[in-house]
C-alpha cells in the first residue's frame, strides 16, 4: 500500500537528468569525431583504439575516488549546493573549455600538408585534460538521482534520465548527419586518388561550438533549478509519511566510507548478486562500445556509408522509444528478467549483423539491413540501462550511493578501456568486418553471468517502520 502512495516528481527528474543529457551529448560528439581526428592524423586501429580507451582509464582511477568524495563532502558548499552539484559545475565548464582546446590543436595539427607532430603532442594533452574534466562530475552527475528519489521509483527515474541521455546523444548525431548534406559538409567521399576512400575535412567548429554552447547551459539550468539539499529533505519526508525509511543519512554523521566498508555491509548473498551485476554489466559494455568506439570508421571502411550518423540516429530512436515499455516491463517481471531479454535483442542484432556481413556482398544492401541490426541494438541496450544502474546501487544506503555508483563506473569503465584496443585489433588483424561478432560473443557472456544474479530489485534494502518508530528489517 505505501508504493502505491509514492509517486515519481517527473519534472525535478527531468531537471536532475540535465547533468546526464549534457554528458551523453558530449561522449557522441567525441566518439564519433576522435576516431576520425585520429585516422586523419595517420594512427591505425590498434593505436587509435589505444587513445580511445585513455578516457576509461582515466574513468577508473578517477571515478570511485570523485563518488567517495562528493558522498563525503563537507563545509559551506554541501551546505549550500549540495554534495554532487559543486562537482557538475566545475567538471562541466572545465570540459567545455577543454574540448575547445582539443578541437584547435588537431585544426593546427593538420594545417600543412603533413601533421605538425608538435601540435599533435598538445591535441593528446589537452584530450587528457577534457577526460579528467569529464570525470570530475560524471559519477556526482548520476549519482544525484538516486539521491533525490525513492528506491522504489529508481527503475521510473532511471527511465527518464536515460532517455535525456537519448535525447543528448541524438542531437549531436542529427547535427551531423546534416552537416553531411551541406557545402559545409566535414566528410568527401574522395581524396583525389581514390574514389572509394573518405576523409574529415573543415575544421568542425559548428559542431564543437554548439555542443560546448549546449553543455554550458544546460549546467546553469541544473543550478538554477536545482536544489539539491531541498529534494533530498523532502525525498526523506515523503517516505515518512508512507512509513519508510533507507537507512538515509542523519545529516550530521559525514563519517567517510570506503569502497571495501560500503560492500562490508552486505550479506553473503547480495554480495554475490552484486559482483555479477558489475561482471554482466562490463560484458555488455565490451559488446556496445566495442562497435561504437570503431563505427564511425568501420562504417565509413567497411559498409561505405557516407552519412555514417543515420545507422546510430535508428539506434537512439529505437532506444527513445523503448526506454518506458522496458520500464514497465521491469515492474512487471522484475529487473533481472528484462535485462536478460535486452541482451536477447542485443544478441539478435549483432548475430544478424555479424551473419549478413559475410553472407551478402552487395554494399547497397548492406547499407540497408543495418538499420534493422541497429533497431535490435538500440532497443536491447534501452532495456538494459532502465535497470542496470539501479540494480547496482539498489544494495547502497544513502551514504554508499557514491561508492555503488563508483564501482558501476569502474566496471563499466574498465570494460571501456579494453574493448576499443581489442575490436581494433580484431578489425587490423583478423577482419574490419569482424567487429560485430567481437560484440555478439560478449552480449552471449553477459546474459550467462547475469543468470546467476538473485538481488536489486526494487526494495530490495528498504525497511519498514513500526508503530515505535523502530526499523524491522
Amino acid at each position: 500500500m505505501s508504493e502505491v502512495k509514492l509517486k515519481l516528481n517527473i519534472k525535478r527528474t527531468i531537471l536532475v537528468g540535465l547533468a546526464f543529457m549534457s554528458i551523453s551529448m558530449f561522449w557522441q560528439v567525441y566518439d564519433n569525431l576522435m576516431p576520425l581526428m585520429l585516422r586523419e592524423l595517420g594512427l591505425k586501429e590498434v593505436v587509435r583504439g589505444i587513445v580511445m580507451a585513455a578516457d576509461n582509464v582515466i574513468a577508473l582511477l578517477l571515478l570511485p575516488f570523485m563518488g567517495l568524495w562528493s558522498d563525503n563532502l563537507k563545509g559551506k558548499l554541501r551546505d549550500k549546493l549540495g554534495r554532487r552539484i559543486p562537482f557538475i559545475i566545475v567538471g562541466s565548464l572545465l570540459a567545455a573549455f577543454f574540448f575547445l582546446t582539443v578541437n584547435f590543436s588537431y585544426n593546427m595539427a593538420v594545417k600543412g600538408e603533413e601533421v605538425n607532430t608538435v601540435w599533435l603532442a598538445i591535441m593528446l594533452v589537452t584530450t587528457a585534460f577534457l577526460l579528467i574534466s569529464m570525470c570530475l562530475y560524471r559519477t556526482p552527475a548520476v549519482a544525484l538521482m538516486p539521491d533525490v528519489t525513492p528506491k522504489q521509483l529508481r527503475s521510473q527515474g532511471n527511465t527518464i534520465i536515460n532517455i535525456m541521455g537519448t535525447v543528448g546523444g541524438f542531437f549531436p548525431l542529427m547535427m551531423s548527419n546534416a552537416f553531411l548534406q551541406t557545402e559545409e559538409q566535414f566528410l568527401v567521399t574522395a581524396d583525389g586518388k581514390t574514389e572509394t576512400v573518405l576523409h574529415l575535412v573543415g575544421d568542425n567548429w559548428l559542431l564543437v561550438y554548439v555542443t560546448v554552447a549546449l553543455m554550458v547551459l544546460t549546467t546553469f539550468v541544473l543550478v538554477a533549478k536545482v536544489k539539491e539539499n531541498k529534494f533530498v529533505e523532502e525525498k526523506k519526508k515523503m517516505l515518512m509519511e508512507v512509513g519508510l525509511v533507507e537507512d538515509e543519512d542523519d545529516g550530521n554523521n559525514h563519517k567517510k566510507m570506503s569502497i571495501r566498508e560500503g560492500i562490508g555491509l552486505l550479506d553473503k548473498d547480495r554480495k554475490k548478486s552484486l559482483l555479477f551485476i558489475l561482471i554482466s554489466v562490463a560484458l555488455w559494455y565490451f559488446a556496445y562500445n566495442g562497435v561504437t568506439s570503431h563505427f564511425s570508421t568501420f562504417a565509413l571502411d567497411v559498409l561505405k556509408m557516407e552519412k555514417f550518423p543515420a545507422a546510430l540516429i535508428v539506434a537512439q530512436a529505437s532506444a527513445f522509444i523503448f526506454f518506458i515499455p522496458a520500464s514497465k516491463i521491469g515492474e512487471k517481471i522484475g529487473r533481472k528478467k528484462t535485462i536478460m531479454i535486452g541482451i536477447c535483442l542485443m544478441i539478435a542484432g549483432f548475430g544478424l549483423g555479424s551473419i549478413l556481413l559475410y553472407a551478402v556482398s552487395d554494399i547497397g544492401v548492406l547499407k540497408i539491413i543495418m538499420y534493422p541490426v541497429f533497431v535490435l541494438v538500440g532497443a536491447g541496450w534501452a532495456t538494459i540501462n532502465v535497470h542496470s544502474f539501479v540494480m547496482s546501487v539498489e544494495m547502497a544506503t544513502e551514504k554508499t550511493t557514491g561508492v555503488f555508483t563508483g564501482l558501476y563506473y569502474s566496471f563499466s569503465m574498465g570494460a571501456q578501456i579494453l574493448t576499443p584496443i581489442l575490436a581494433g585489433a580484431c578489425m587490423q588483424f583478423i577482419d574490419s568486418r569482424s567487429l560485430l561478432i567481437y560484440s555478439t560473443v560478449f552480449c552471449v557472456l553477459a546474459l550467462l553471468t547475469m543468470s546467476f544474479v538473485r538481488h536489486g530489485n526494487a526494495g530490495d534494502t528498504t525497511h519498514k517502520i513500526d508503530p515505535d518508530g523502530e526499523n524491522n528489517g
